[in-house]
């Protein structure tokens, strides 16, 4: 690839920097509920049907979750939660009072 790989990039330049675009849907089922993670570009949307899922997970990753912050926060990307009577809300970087009452801060 020559530079005109750079030219479409909104990471121009020269040098060793990661050019990362996510793109993607990844389903799961997490103790028997479905949810599914969409990537695109520079937010990931966490899909769930019951709040309950989001408790299972909470409970189940605590300690992935600093980890997690951490690698979002280098990567400048945006962690959304979508659950159908609530909409889509925002966890990371600016999460909402009801996401900082349910999910662990610091």
């Amino acid at each position: 690839m020559g530079p005109e790989r750079d030219d479409e990039d909104p990471h121009w330049g020269h040098g060793s920097a990661p050019k990362v675009r996510l793109v993607g849907r990844i389903d799961v089922l997490v103790d028997g509920r479905p949810a599914s993670l969409v990537a695109q570009r520079h937010d990931l949307v966490l899909t769930v049907r019951h709040w309950r899922t989001l408790l299972t997970i909470r409970r189940c990753s605590r300690s992935m979750i600093q980890p997690l912050r951490a690698f979002l926060a280098r990567s400048d990307i945006r962690l959304f939660v979508r659950i159908r009577w609530l909409g889509r809300v925002e966890v990371h970087p600016n999460p909402s009072f009801l996401i900082r009452m349910v999910l662990p801060v610091e």
